[in-house]
């Protein structure tokens, strides 16, 4: 069977391919008796408009690109979930692009690379300086950054020293017996830095308060729950003295901890206090106290930002840098 075209469409609603076209686009110059024929020629012939082709008639594909590190972790399936919700209101489109690779970097240089033909750019978590000579995404299409900094872009971010400032201070109300479990980020371009921000950030208030804490006390993790458990055995296994605070850098370590704990019949909430990061819904169920990024939020808003540049209802040389704050949600870990 032939792929119907917008001909075929035009021939079933006795109606020009230009009024096809228009209607398709959401045009407003269109009687309402012809977008009603078009709108039913559509339906009876089965007909998908192709968004790029449309594209390159209209210069809007109603479409964007999200760049992202990773897929398949918690955070980025809350923030691609939350993106899709504001562009399923306006009518859009998205599509996924992880760089994961030095390969990939490469063609995302090139601005003929298929990220760049959509109509606006969303970057996650991605610390543009470093990616990109002098810090300029090669497009001419608008971008905004989500969870990261940058004078040359809007961007939509929270302050990870700011987290582990709050950690920090939650953790020293109960004990000066400190740990950290955190994740060694690899020294690459695409590395964001904010695991080693949120270390700063707890290391800051410790030396405010006259407290050191040696290598001894600071322990690494793959982003692994069964490699975080199997961690979190090991150094509670020889810790002497009780109580002790954790500051998990992320709720996953937090998770770990507290698996460790309950196996080797620990107190969560008196032998052992422990603060996670992210937010996630799941550590409700596990009385994880965490310092939450609002990351739907974040994400809702720049994408509304990032439709308002596409549609020209703010200069696209304007530049908008919103910083959410952390929110800390008590439970019994701390």
């Amino acid at each position: 069977m032939s792929k119907i075209t917008i001909k075929d469409v035009a021939k079933e609603a006795n109606v020009s391919v230009g009024t096809v076209s228009r209607v398709i686009n959401g045009e407003k110059n269109v009687s309402k008796e012809n977008v009603q024929k078009v709108l039913k020629a559509i339906e009876t012939l089965g007909y998908v408009p192709n968004t790029y082709a449309r594209g390159l008639v209209s210069g809007k594909t109603n479409s964007i690109s999200i760049v992202v590190p990773m897929i398949r972790t918690d955070f980025y399936d809350r923030l691609i979930n939350s993106v899709d919700c504001v562009l399923i209101e306006n009518n859009y489109e998205s599509s996924i692009f992880p760089l994961l690779s030095e390969y990939r970097l490469k063609k995302f240089m090139e601005k003929s690379s298929i990220l760049y033909h959509s109509d606006g750019i969303l970057m996650s978590s991605l610390p543009v300086k470093k990616l990109f000579k002098d810090g300029i995404v090669p497009t001419e299409k608008p971008v905004v950054l989500i969870d990261m900094e940058s004078n040359n872009y809007d961007c939509v971010y929270i302050d990870n020293n700011q987290i582990g400032r709050i950690a920090a201070n939650i953790l020293l109300e109960k004990t000066d017996n400190l740990y950290v479990m955190t994740f060694i980020e690899p020294d690459t371009v695409f590395t964001s830095d904010v695991f080693k921000k949120r270390f700063k950030g707890f290391e800051e208030v410790l030396i405010k308060n006259n407290i050191s804490i040696s290598s001894k006390r600071i322990f690494h993790s793959e982003l692994n729950l069964h490699y975080a458990l199997n961690e979190a055995m090991s150094i509670l296994k020889k810790v002497q003295k009780f109580p002790v605070g954790f500051f998990a850098t992320t709720d996953l370590f937090g998770y770990g901890l507290i698996l460790a704990a309950n196996n080797l019949n620990l107190e969560v909430g008196k032998d052992i206090f422990i603060v996670g990061v992210d937010g996630q819904p799941w550590t409700e169920n596990i009385g994880l106290t965490t310092i939450k990024q609002p990351i739907e939020e974040m994400s809702q808003l720049a994408t509304n930002i990032l439709l308002d540049k596409i549609n020209e209802k703010y200069s696209l040389t304007s530049r908008k840098s919103i910083k959410f704050d952390p929110l800390v949600i008590r439970r019994t870990s701390a």
